[in-house]
């Protein structure tokens, strides 16, 4: 499913244009952010915690040039950990 599709799926289940569907999901995915960039979790009950990973810079070997060593800036990573109610929703159980 892709976003066109999820906000098709969210309109039609709140009963709201494509529009305003639309909106909510981009206003949605943009408090994500700004949370995450503030240095803060986003905690859904049951649904996981998205949270931002710090990576130390790091001394690496050149893929191209495997005897020339470069130094892999530091950089912000997005983390998210799903939530026992969601782990459970998605299990796959043999009948």
């Amino acid at each position: 499913m892709n976003k066109l599709q999820l906000t098709e799926e969210l309109a039609a289940k709140l009963a709201v244009t494509h529009s305003e569907a639309e909106r909510f999901l981009n206003s949605l995915i943009q408090m994500v952010y700004e949370v995450l960039r503030g240095g803060e979790k986003v905690n859904i009950s049951g649904f996981g915690q998205f949270s931002v990973s710090h990576r130390a810079s790091r001394i690496g070997v050149n893929p191209r040039n495997p005897s020339q060593k470069i130094t892999i800036p530091e950089l912000n990573t997005p983390k998210f950990k799903a939530g026992e109610a969601f782990k459970e929703a998605v299990k796959l159980r043999k009948i």
